[in-house]
């Protein structure tokens, strides 16, 4: 009698040999991919909520909408596009969702690139990773913010500059086309200038 064959190796089995096979019955098969896209998946969701229950609740929702949907996955597009862009749709519903914002860790992107001297000596320098007070100054102008701007640039400033994501990926991340994702991005900066001048404004009047 032959040796039966080994199990094929997790890291050898591509995205798409696991899809067919979780499709065809073989349900242990989608493990694999909830360990391959995990720490991907749950770094992703840290970006968009602050509390780390949400955190758990919105990963498991993606891996259940994953599972319910994954026959409808066609093979025409790799499925790392599919399945991130059914992420990122899941954290935009479960935002809106949400009475509260939550908190964005893009401090850097608010110091970053000011060109314009009157505007930048506003805003302050760059926070000093070792000046507490600093970091805390920072914090608090990107909870106020964060909190002013709309889901869709939410989604955009965390793709784009968290992510380092380019205006191509984000369209196929999004679904929207790539003219929309440019419009969206415009607008997500002009959002949060628009919130960073409110916040000064404010301050200055204390």
């Amino acid at each position: 009698m032959e040796a039966t064959a080994p199990l094929a190796d997790t890291d050898l089995r591509t995205d798409e040999e696991l899809i067919t096979a979780v499709v065809g019955g073989e349900v242990d098969s989608f493990e694999e991919l909830i360990v391959r896209y995990q720490p991907r998946i749950f770094g992703m969701a840290r970006k968009y909520f602050r509390n780390e229950s949400d955190v758990e609740d919105v990963v498991q929702t993606i891996f259940t909408k994953t599972y319910q949907k994954l026959g409808s996955f066609n093979h025409t597009a790799p499925f790392e596009h599919w399945f991130m862009r059914l992420s990122v749709n899941t954290c935009y519903d479960a935002l809106r969702r949400k009475s509260k914002r939550h908190e964005q860790a893009i401090t850097d992107v608010m110091f970053e690139n000011e060109t314009d001297d009157a505007w930048h000596n506003r805003l302050g320098s760059i926070p000093d990773p070792n000046d507490q007070e600093a970091l805390d100054k920072a914090s608090e102008l990107v909870h106020t913010v964060l909190g002013q701007v709309s889901e869709k640039a939410r989604i955009v400033l965390t793709l784009q500059e968290l992510e380092g994501r380019s205006i191509k990926e984000i369209a196929e991340i999004t679904g929207w086309s790539i003219s929309l994702v440019k419009v969206q991005a415009f607008r997500a900066r002009k959002e949060m200038r628009a919130a960073v001048e409110r916040f000064l404004s404010r301050e200055e009047r204390l």
